[in-house]
Protein backbone atom coordinates (compact mmCIF):
# COMPACT_ATOMS: atom_id res chain seq x y z
CA UNK A 1 0.00 0.00 0.00
CA UNK A 2 1.05 3.59 -0.38
CA UNK A 3 2.71 5.28 2.56
CA UNK A 4 0.16 7.39 4.40
CA UNK A 5 1.06 10.56 6.32
CA UNK A 6 0.83 10.03 10.07
CA UNK A 7 -1.62 12.34 11.80
CA UNK A 8 -0.54 13.32 15.29
CA UNK A 9 -2.74 12.42 18.23
CA UNK A 10 -5.02 15.22 19.31
CA UNK A 11 -4.70 16.31 22.92
CA UNK A 12 -7.70 15.15 24.95
CA UNK A 13 -7.19 17.68 27.72
CA UNK A 14 -6.23 21.33 27.87
CA UNK A 15 -3.60 20.70 30.54
CA UNK A 16 -1.16 17.92 31.44
CA UNK A 17 -3.26 17.04 34.48
CA UNK A 18 -7.02 17.42 34.13
CA UNK A 19 -10.26 16.12 35.62
CA UNK A 20 -12.37 13.80 33.48
CA UNK A 21 -15.18 13.12 35.94
CA UNK A 22 -18.49 12.79 34.06
CA UNK A 23 -21.00 15.62 34.27
CA UNK A 24 -24.65 14.66 34.81
CA UNK A 25 -27.86 16.52 34.01
CA UNK A 26 -31.25 15.20 35.14
CA UNK A 27 -34.24 16.90 33.54
CA UNK A 28 -31.87 19.64 32.42
CA UNK A 29 -30.41 20.43 35.86
CA UNK A 30 -27.44 19.19 37.88
CA UNK A 31 -28.55 16.48 40.30
CA UNK A 32 -27.89 17.42 43.95
CA UNK A 33 -24.93 15.53 45.48
CA UNK A 34 -24.41 13.45 42.32
CA UNK A 35 -21.05 14.99 41.45
CA UNK A 36 -19.59 14.39 44.90
CA UNK A 37 -20.95 10.84 45.28
CA UNK A 38 -20.46 9.42 41.76
CA UNK A 39 -18.00 6.52 41.90
CA UNK A 40 -18.38 4.88 38.48
CA UNK A 41 -19.99 5.27 35.06
CA UNK A 42 -20.28 2.94 32.07
CA UNK A 43 -21.82 3.89 28.72
CA UNK A 44 -22.25 1.30 25.95
CA UNK A 45 -23.22 1.96 22.34
CA UNK A 46 -23.23 -0.11 19.16
CA UNK A 47 -24.44 -0.08 15.59
CA UNK A 48 -28.19 -0.20 15.36
CA UNK A 49 -28.67 2.26 18.19
CA UNK A 50 -30.07 1.93 21.73
CA UNK A 51 -27.09 3.00 23.84
CA UNK A 52 -27.26 2.49 27.60
CA UNK A 53 -25.57 3.88 30.69
CA UNK A 54 -25.02 2.73 34.28
CA UNK A 55 -24.16 5.17 37.06
CA UNK A 56 -22.94 4.05 40.49
CA UNK A 57 -23.11 6.47 43.42
CA UNK A 58 -22.30 6.21 47.12
CA UNK A 59 -25.70 6.33 48.82
CA UNK A 60 -24.68 8.01 52.08
CA UNK A 61 -25.13 11.67 52.97
CA UNK A 62 -23.84 13.24 56.19
CA UNK A 63 -26.23 15.70 57.78
CA UNK A 64 -25.34 18.85 59.67
CA UNK A 65 -25.70 17.18 63.08
CA UNK A 66 -23.21 14.48 62.19
CA UNK A 67 -25.75 11.74 61.50
CA UNK A 68 -26.08 9.99 58.15
CA UNK A 69 -28.94 9.24 55.83
CA UNK A 70 -29.51 7.75 52.38
CA UNK A 71 -28.41 10.32 49.82
CA UNK A 72 -30.84 9.26 47.09
CA UNK A 73 -33.87 8.11 49.05
CA UNK A 74 -35.94 10.59 47.03
CA UNK A 75 -36.96 11.27 43.44
CA UNK A 76 -33.74 12.93 42.27
CA UNK A 77 -33.29 9.98 39.93
CA UNK A 78 -36.78 8.79 39.03
CA UNK A 79 -38.24 6.64 36.27
CA UNK A 80 -38.79 8.46 32.99
CA UNK A 81 -36.62 11.46 33.83
CA UNK A 82 -34.21 12.59 31.13
CA UNK A 83 -30.52 11.97 31.74
CA UNK A 84 -27.62 13.55 29.87
CA UNK A 85 -24.02 12.47 30.51
CA UNK A 86 -21.01 14.54 29.43
CA UNK A 87 -17.50 13.07 29.27
CA UNK A 88 -13.94 14.26 28.78
CA UNK A 89 -12.08 17.27 30.12
CA UNK A 90 -14.36 19.09 32.57
CA UNK A 91 -13.34 22.43 31.04
CA UNK A 92 -14.83 21.34 27.70
CA UNK A 93 -17.00 18.24 28.17
CA UNK A 94 -18.82 16.55 25.29
CA UNK A 95 -22.20 14.84 25.41
CA UNK A 96 -21.82 11.06 25.23
CA UNK A 97 -25.31 9.97 26.27
CA UNK A 98 -28.87 11.30 26.21
CA UNK A 99 -31.78 9.14 27.29
CA UNK A 100 -34.37 8.24 29.91
CA UNK A 101 -34.00 6.57 33.30
CA UNK A 102 -35.47 3.07 33.12
CA UNK A 103 -34.04 1.39 36.23
CA UNK A 104 -32.85 2.12 39.77
CA UNK A 105 -31.11 -0.19 42.23
CA UNK A 106 -29.99 0.00 45.85
CA UNK A 107 -27.08 -2.16 47.03
CA UNK A 108 -26.36 -2.72 50.73
CA UNK A 109 -23.01 -4.54 51.23
CA UNK A 110 -22.02 -5.89 54.63
CA UNK A 111 -18.67 -4.12 54.98
CA UNK A 112 -18.92 -1.01 52.82
CA UNK A 113 -21.19 1.95 52.20
CA UNK A 114 -24.53 1.48 50.42
CA UNK A 115 -24.61 2.14 46.69
CA UNK A 116 -27.26 3.63 44.45
CA UNK A 117 -27.31 2.51 40.79
CA UNK A 118 -29.05 4.35 37.94
CA UNK A 119 -29.81 2.61 34.64
CA UNK A 120 -30.83 4.49 31.50
CA UNK A 121 -31.33 3.86 27.79
CA UNK A 122 -31.38 6.31 24.92
CA UNK A 123 -34.62 7.52 23.32
CA UNK A 124 -34.88 4.50 21.00
CA UNK A 125 -36.02 2.44 24.00
CA UNK A 126 -39.57 3.59 23.28
CA UNK A 127 -39.39 1.75 19.95
CA UNK A 128 -38.83 -1.65 21.57
CA UNK A 129 -41.86 -1.77 23.86
CA UNK A 130 -44.48 -3.21 21.51
CA UNK A 131 -44.36 -6.05 19.00
CA UNK A 132 -46.38 -5.50 15.84
CA UNK A 133 -47.47 -7.39 12.77
CA UNK A 134 -48.25 -5.02 9.91
CA UNK A 135 -47.45 -4.35 6.29
CA UNK A 136 -45.60 -1.18 5.32
CA UNK A 137 -46.56 0.07 1.88
CA UNK A 138 -44.01 0.73 -0.85
CA UNK A 139 -41.92 3.78 -0.05
CA UNK A 140 -38.50 4.99 0.97
CA UNK A 141 -36.28 4.43 3.96
CA UNK A 142 -37.00 8.08 4.82
CA UNK A 143 -40.72 7.39 5.18
CA UNK A 144 -40.09 4.27 7.22
CA UNK A 145 -37.59 5.98 9.52
CA UNK A 146 -39.92 8.95 9.98
CA UNK A 147 -42.66 6.61 11.19
CA UNK A 148 -40.26 4.93 13.61
CA UNK A 149 -39.08 8.33 14.89
CA UNK A 150 -42.67 9.31 15.64
CA UNK A 151 -43.12 6.11 17.68
CA UNK A 152 -39.95 6.90 19.66
CA UNK A 153 -40.98 10.56 20.10
CA UNK A 154 -37.83 11.68 18.29
CA UNK A 155 -37.26 14.39 15.74
CA UNK A 156 -35.82 13.32 12.38
CA UNK A 157 -32.27 14.18 11.43
CA UNK A 158 -30.31 12.80 8.49
CA UNK A 159 -32.38 10.17 6.66
CA UNK A 160 -31.64 8.19 3.45
CA UNK A 161 -33.87 8.19 0.38
CA UNK A 162 -33.41 4.59 -0.79
CA UNK A 163 -36.44 2.69 -2.06
CA UNK A 164 -37.49 -0.19 0.18
CA UNK A 165 -40.45 -1.76 -1.57
CA UNK A 166 -43.19 -3.24 0.60
CA UNK A 167 -41.90 -4.50 3.96
CA UNK A 168 -43.63 -6.90 6.35
CA UNK A 169 -43.15 -6.35 10.06
CA UNK A 170 -43.96 -9.73 11.59
CA UNK A 171 -44.10 -9.99 15.38
CA UNK A 172 -41.22 -7.52 15.70
CA UNK A 173 -40.73 -4.44 17.83
CA UNK A 174 -40.37 -1.20 15.89
CA UNK A 175 -36.69 -1.11 16.88
CA UNK A 176 -36.01 -4.68 15.67
CA UNK A 177 -37.85 -3.97 12.42
CA UNK A 178 -35.95 -0.70 11.92
CA UNK A 179 -32.61 -2.40 12.50
CA UNK A 180 -33.43 -5.25 10.10
CA UNK A 181 -34.60 -3.07 7.22
CA UNK A 182 -31.81 -0.53 7.63
CA UNK A 183 -29.13 -3.24 7.76
CA UNK A 184 -30.58 -4.74 4.57
CA UNK A 185 -29.69 -1.45 2.85
CA UNK A 186 -26.39 -0.94 4.73
CA UNK A 187 -27.78 1.93 6.80
CA UNK A 188 -27.02 2.56 10.48
CA UNK A 189 -29.62 4.15 12.77
CA UNK A 190 -28.74 6.07 15.94
CA UNK A 191 -30.57 8.35 18.37
CA UNK A 192 -28.48 11.48 18.87
CA UNK A 193 -29.38 14.79 20.44
CA UNK A 194 -33.09 14.03 20.43
CA UNK A 195 -33.07 13.01 16.75
CA UNK A 196 -33.24 9.74 14.85
CA UNK A 197 -30.34 9.80 12.41
CA UNK A 198 -30.00 7.18 9.68
CA UNK A 199 -27.22 7.18 7.12
CA UNK A 200 -25.55 4.82 4.67
CA UNK A 201 -22.46 3.43 6.37
CA UNK A 202 -20.14 4.87 3.74
CA UNK A 203 -21.38 8.37 4.57
CA UNK A 204 -20.96 8.08 8.36
CA UNK A 205 -17.92 9.89 9.73
CA UNK A 206 -18.75 11.07 13.24
CA UNK A 207 -15.20 12.21 14.04
CA UNK A 208 -11.56 11.57 13.16
CA UNK A 209 -9.27 10.33 15.92
CA UNK A 210 -5.60 9.31 15.72
CA UNK A 211 -4.20 6.83 18.25
CA UNK A 212 -0.67 5.59 18.80
CA UNK A 213 0.11 2.35 20.64
CA UNK A 214 1.60 2.91 24.11
CA UNK A 215 0.51 6.52 23.97
CA UNK A 216 -3.24 7.26 23.96
CA UNK A 217 -3.88 3.69 22.76
CA UNK A 218 -3.13 1.69 25.90
CA UNK A 219 -3.56 -1.78 24.46
CA UNK A 220 -4.92 -3.45 21.33
CA UNK A 221 -5.85 -6.80 19.87
CA UNK A 222 -6.38 -7.08 16.13
CA UNK A 223 -7.37 -10.05 13.95
CA UNK A 224 -7.70 -10.58 10.20
CA UNK A 225 -10.08 -13.48 9.52
CA UNK A 226 -11.06 -14.85 6.10
CA UNK A 227 -13.81 -17.14 7.44
CA UNK A 228 -16.66 -14.94 6.18
CA UNK A 229 -15.00 -13.35 3.16
CA UNK A 230 -16.36 -13.97 -0.35
CA UNK A 231 -15.42 -12.87 -3.84
CA UNK A 232 -18.99 -12.20 -5.04
CA UNK A 233 -22.54 -12.00 -3.70
CA UNK A 234 -25.62 -12.62 -5.85
CA UNK A 235 -29.32 -12.01 -5.14
CA UNK A 236 -32.38 -12.96 -7.19
CA UNK A 237 -36.10 -12.43 -6.89
CA UNK A 238 -39.34 -11.91 -8.80
CA UNK A 239 -40.76 -8.63 -10.06
CA UNK A 240 -44.51 -9.29 -9.96
CA UNK A 241 -45.35 -5.98 -11.63
CA UNK A 242 -43.15 -6.72 -14.65
CA UNK A 243 -43.66 -10.48 -14.57
CA UNK A 244 -39.95 -11.28 -14.73
CA UNK A 245 -37.01 -12.50 -12.68
CA UNK A 246 -34.59 -9.96 -11.23
CA UNK A 247 -30.99 -10.68 -10.36
CA UNK A 248 -27.98 -8.67 -9.18
CA UNK A 249 -24.42 -9.26 -8.12
CA UNK A 250 -21.78 -7.34 -6.21
CA UNK A 251 -18.03 -7.55 -5.77
CA UNK A 252 -17.86 -4.60 -3.41
CA UNK A 253 -18.85 -0.96 -3.65
CA UNK A 254 -18.47 0.76 -0.26
CA UNK A 255 -15.75 -0.89 1.78
CA UNK A 256 -15.27 1.93 4.24
CA UNK A 257 -12.12 3.70 5.47
CA UNK A 258 -8.61 2.32 5.18
CA UNK A 259 -6.20 1.29 2.45
CA UNK A 260 -4.49 -1.92 1.37
CA UNK A 261 -5.66 -5.28 0.04
CA UNK A 262 -9.31 -6.23 0.69
CA UNK A 263 -10.19 -9.56 2.23
CA UNK A 264 -11.96 -10.84 -0.89
CA UNK A 265 -8.77 -10.43 -2.94
CA UNK A 266 -6.67 -12.16 -0.28
CA UNK A 267 -9.19 -15.01 -0.10
CA UNK A 268 -9.15 -15.46 -3.87
CA UNK A 269 -5.35 -15.54 -3.98
CA UNK A 270 -5.23 -18.11 -1.15
CA UNK A 271 -8.23 -20.33 -1.89
CA UNK A 272 -9.85 -19.33 -5.19
CA UNK A 273 -13.32 -17.95 -5.82
CA UNK A 274 -16.10 -18.17 -3.26
CA UNK A 275 -19.47 -16.93 -4.46
CA UNK A 276 -22.44 -16.62 -2.14
CA UNK A 277 -26.06 -16.57 -3.28
CA UNK A 278 -28.59 -15.05 -0.87
CA UNK A 279 -31.56 -17.27 -1.52
CA UNK A 280 -33.45 -16.15 1.60
CA UNK A 281 -33.61 -12.44 0.69
CA UNK A 282 -36.89 -11.53 -1.04
CA UNK A 283 -36.43 -8.73 -3.58
CA UNK A 284 -39.01 -7.35 -6.00
CA UNK A 285 -37.07 -4.95 -8.25
CA UNK A 286 -33.67 -4.79 -9.91
CA UNK A 287 -32.76 -1.71 -7.86
CA UNK A 288 -33.60 -3.48 -4.61
CA UNK A 289 -31.62 -6.55 -5.68
CA UNK A 290 -28.55 -4.42 -6.42
CA UNK A 291 -28.83 -2.63 -3.08
CA UNK A 292 -29.21 -5.85 -1.09
CA UNK A 293 -26.32 -7.59 -2.88
CA UNK A 294 -24.01 -4.60 -2.38
CA UNK A 295 -24.93 -4.27 1.29
CA UNK A 296 -24.34 -7.97 1.97
CA UNK A 297 -20.94 -7.99 0.28
CA UNK A 298 -19.77 -4.75 1.88
CA UNK A 299 -20.82 -5.82 5.38
CA UNK A 300 -18.81 -9.03 5.04
CA UNK A 301 -15.83 -7.20 3.56
CA UNK A 302 -15.68 -4.59 6.31
CA UNK A 303 -15.53 -7.28 8.98
CA UNK A 304 -12.28 -8.69 7.59
CA UNK A 305 -9.99 -6.94 10.11
CA UNK A 306 -11.32 -6.33 13.63
CA UNK A 307 -9.58 -4.14 16.20
CA UNK A 308 -10.33 -4.28 19.92
CA UNK A 309 -8.67 -1.37 21.70
CA UNK A 310 -8.50 0.45 24.99
CA UNK A 311 -7.64 4.14 24.87
CA UNK A 312 -7.35 7.06 27.21
CA UNK A 313 -10.86 8.32 27.86
CA UNK A 314 -11.92 10.17 24.73
CA UNK A 315 -15.54 11.29 24.18
CA UNK A 316 -14.85 11.62 20.44
CA UNK A 317 -14.51 7.83 20.07
CA UNK A 318 -18.11 6.92 19.25
CA UNK A 319 -19.87 4.58 16.86
CA UNK A 320 -19.10 5.98 13.41
CA UNK A 321 -15.75 7.54 14.35
CA UNK A 322 -12.82 6.90 12.00
CA UNK A 323 -9.80 5.87 14.09
CA UNK A 324 -6.33 6.02 12.50
CA UNK A 325 -4.06 3.63 14.42
CA UNK A 326 -0.26 3.62 14.49
CA UNK A 327 2.16 1.19 16.11
CA UNK A 328 0.52 -2.15 15.21
CA UNK A 329 2.88 -2.98 12.35
CA UNK A 330 2.58 -2.61 8.58
CA UNK A 331 -0.26 -5.11 8.27
CA UNK A 332 -2.53 -3.49 10.82
CA UNK A 333 -1.67 0.22 10.88
CA UNK A 334 -4.75 1.61 9.16
CA UNK A 335 -7.93 3.62 9.54
CA UNK A 336 -10.79 1.76 11.22
CA UNK A 337 -14.52 2.41 11.63
CA UNK A 338 -15.78 2.17 15.24
CA UNK A 339 -18.74 -0.23 15.58
CA UNK A 340 -18.92 -0.41 19.39
CA UNK A 341 -17.76 1.91 22.16
CA UNK A 342 -17.71 1.62 25.94
CA UNK A 343 -16.92 4.72 27.98
CA UNK A 344 -15.90 3.88 31.55
CA UNK A 345 -15.12 6.03 34.57
CA UNK A 346 -14.20 5.01 38.10
CA UNK A 347 -12.42 6.61 41.03
CA UNK A 348 -9.75 3.90 40.88
CA UNK A 349 -9.03 3.81 37.13
CA UNK A 350 -10.17 7.22 35.91
CA UNK A 351 -11.67 7.59 32.43
CA UNK A 352 -11.00 5.11 29.64
CA UNK A 353 -12.64 4.19 26.34
CA UNK A 354 -12.84 0.63 25.08
CA UNK A 355 -13.88 0.15 21.46
CA UNK A 356 -14.28 -2.31 18.63
CA UNK A 357 -13.54 -1.17 15.09
CA UNK A 358 -13.32 -2.79 11.67
CA UNK A 359 -11.48 -2.38 8.39
CA UNK A 360 -11.83 -4.11 5.02
CA UNK A 361 -8.14 -3.86 4.19
CA UNK A 362 -4.85 -5.44 5.23
CA UNK A 363 -1.51 -3.77 4.66
CA UNK A 364 1.40 -5.49 2.95
CA UNK A 365 4.58 -6.58 4.69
Amino acid sequence: IEEQPVTAEQEIGKSAVYSAQPTLRVDGAEAPNARELLTAMEMHEQEGGLSRVELRLTNVLTKGDGSATLAFDNKTFDFGKSLIVYGGDETGPMEIFRGLITGIESVFPEHSAPEFVVLAEDELQRARFHRRTRYHEDGTLRNLASAMAETAELNTGALPESETGGQMQFNESDLAFLRRVMARHDVDAQASGGELQCAVRQDVRRADVSLKLHSQLRRARVIADLAHQVTEVTVSGWDAAQGQKVKAQSKGERLGPGTGTPGGKIFKDAFGDRKEHLSHMAVATSAEARAVAAAAFDQRARGFVTLHGEAEGNPRIRVGTHVAVEGLGKRFDNTYYVTQARHCYSLAAGYKTEFTAECAFLGTV
